[in-house]
This record gives structure tokens, C-alpha cells and sequence, in this order.
């Protein structure tokens, strides 16, 4: 079974950041105002123009064959009614290797945004179908390519490691 870590719980610093979208948290700016609370990325998310996209997702368990990654962007996957978890593999590698493979889960009221060039899997939901918004900068020049995963599939699994949603 391949180790699972919680975005906003865990050091996720191999692939990326975490935003906890919540008072208190040094990865985002706080504005308050009569009836609302607005939670901003402290840093920027992107070097520049991105694109906004929502995925729809079947639920867990799933077995992750095939990664992808983008040497020209970062890219910020957002949940948005239910966690959702994906696989992912350190950039330094040629090619994702299953040994190496670790599964991020990503829980309603935080997002991660990944460095450039780290492998990932296509997210899905942990509880249940559900979707979510990633943001990255989208360029027909650089068409996304799914590799295979050397040494095997990965195996996802039900459980969440969670007790409840980080907001």
C-alpha cells in the first residue's frame, strides 16, 4: 500500500506548497468584511497567465498507471465539495517510478500547487465522485504526455487519513 499524506497536515515541500485557506495560515493573506472572510495566496501560484479548469471525477479505488507532468508551469488543483487525492512522483525522476510514488490528499478548504515538473495522476474523489478546479498555464506547445509508471501500477485505497475537512 503507498504511503498517503494530507495536504495542510503534512510536509508536501518535494512537490510543492500548500494553501490552507483558513485565519492563521502563513500560506495565505486574510481580508475580512461585513459577512465574508477572503483567503488569498500569500505567494503567487503562477509565473504568469494561467488558465482556470474544472475536472470530473469518478471515485476511489483506482489504479494509477500513467502520470503526467509540465516543465513549463506549475499547476493548482483545488477540491471543491469533497477531498480528493492524486499520485505523485519527486521532478527529479526521468520517469515516474512507482517505488517512489506517494498519494496526496487534498481536502475541501486547502489546495496544493505543484512545482514545475512533478509528476501526477489525474485527481479523484476520496468519498465519493466529485470535481475540482486546477490552474495552470495550458499552451498547445507543450501537449501533456501520460508515461507509464515504472515499476507497476499504483494502488489507491478508501480511507481517508483526514477525520474531516480542514475548514
Amino acid at each position: 500500500m503507498s504511503k498517503r499524506l494530507v495536504v495542510g497536515k503534512d510536509d508536501v515541500s518535494k512537490w510543492g506548497i500548500a494553501l490552507l485557506f483558513s485565519p492563521g495560515s502563513d500560506s495565505v493573506v486574510v481580508t475580512n468584511g461585513d459577512g465574508w472572510h477572503d483567503f488569498k495566496s500569500a505567494a503567487k501560484i503562477s509565473d504568469g497567465a494561467v488558465n482556470l479548469a474544472m475536472t470530473q471525477v469518478s471515485v476511489l479505488p483506482k489504479r494509477i498507471e500513467r502520470m503526467e507532468r509540465h516543465d513549463h508551469t506549475k499547476e493548482t488543483l483545488c477540491p471543491t465539495n469533497h477531498s480528493i487525492v492524486l499520485g505523485v512522483c519527486a521532478k527529479e525522476f526521468d520517469v515516474p517510478e512507482t517505488d517512489q510514488c506517494v498519494l496526496l490528499e487534498i481536502p475541501c478548504g486547502t489546495a496544493l500547487v505543484m512545482d514545475k515538473g512533478t509528476w501526477h495522476s489525474p485527481c479523484f474523489g476520496v468519498s465519493e465522485p466529485t470535481q475540482y478546479y486546477w490552474i495552470a498555464t495550458s499552451d498547445p506547445r507543450f501537449p501533456s504526455e501520460w508515461i507509464p509508471l515504472a515499476g507497476g501500477s499504483l494502488e489507491t485505497y478508501m480511507e481517508t487519513e483526514s477525520d474531516s475537512d480542514v475548514l
